[in-house]
């Protein structure tokens, strides 16, 4: 799951295995260092805009909440307090809020960051529509008026792209297809990733073209991320390789 810094200076990711924790490495594969070290699943790293906290989720309280710390790993402080296990933090442009998938709910919890849990109102998006499919954000727009992300249903199946307008509180299906997905700058057109591809979508005219393949291999489908200026993306590489082998019957 990498995703880069505001400033393309560092990249954050998560490793996967039996201990999950939280990394940073330059683009170039230098100074890579560790920012926890521990038992707990620290998953889905997000920078905030001005690139100073990176949120992320984690079973670091016994279960599944939104955790920040600083760049360094410091300052590390829990974020929810929340029952239905909030994941997959995304930050406003101007920091001011987070929104988070709630596992056990399937609604969208939006939260100011800045205030102790027992402070807060938060609130919560509007269903998606009827019956059991869910909107999962995973992207907010630079003018703040949007967000994106994909419907998902109850079996955990993907139901398209999908985006929610702030101002009408209405959410509009872009696509049919694909899940993860990234609003470029313009605030108007998204990356998004299906079948180990990434595709690029128009919000407005709903038009579809592929971006990138690395066939045989394919684009990790859960996380990838660009610099503001839409100019460098980083992406998690699934390999595929088979081997053809001859055994004997006796």
């Amino acid at each position: 799951m990498p995703i880069l810094a505001p400033d393309g200076q560092w990249v954050a990711f998560a490793s996967a295995g039996k201990q999950e924790d939280i990394f940073l490495v330059r683009p170039d594969g230098a100074n890579l260092h560790q920012l926890t070290d521990d038992t707990h699943k620290d998953r889905m790293p997000r920078w905030s805009p001005d690139g100073k906290q990176i949120a992320f989720f984690s079973d670091r309280s016994g279960k599944f909440q939104i955790w920040n710390m600083k760049p360094d790993g410091s300052a590390l402080r829990r974020l929810t307090d929340d029952r239905t296990m909030p994941q997959g933090p995304v930050w406003s442009p101007d920091g001011a809020r987070l929104v988070a998938f709630r596992q056990f709910t399937g609604d969208t919890l939006v939260m100011g960051p800045s205030k102790p849990w027992s402070e807060q109102n938060p609130q919560t998006l509007p269903p998606l529509g009827e019956g059991s499919r869910y909107f999962n954000p995973s992207s907010w727009s630079s003018d703040g008026r949007y967000l994106a992300g994909f419907g998902q249903g109850a079996d955990g199946s993907f139901a398209g792209i999908v985006t929610y307008s702030f101002d009408s509180r209405k959410f509009q299906q872009l696509t049919e297809f694909g899940h993860v997905t990234r609003w470029l700058s313009d605030s108007r057109r998204l990356l998004f990733n299906h079948q180990g591809k990434l595709y690029l979508v128009d919000s407005r005219t709903k038009k579809v073209h592929e971006v990138l393949s690395v066939s045989p291999n394919e684009i990790n489908p859960w996380h990838f991320g660009f610099t503001r200026d839409d100019r460098l993306i980083v992406v998690s590489l699934a390999v595929t390789e088979a081997d053809i082998w001859l055994m004997s019957l006796e």
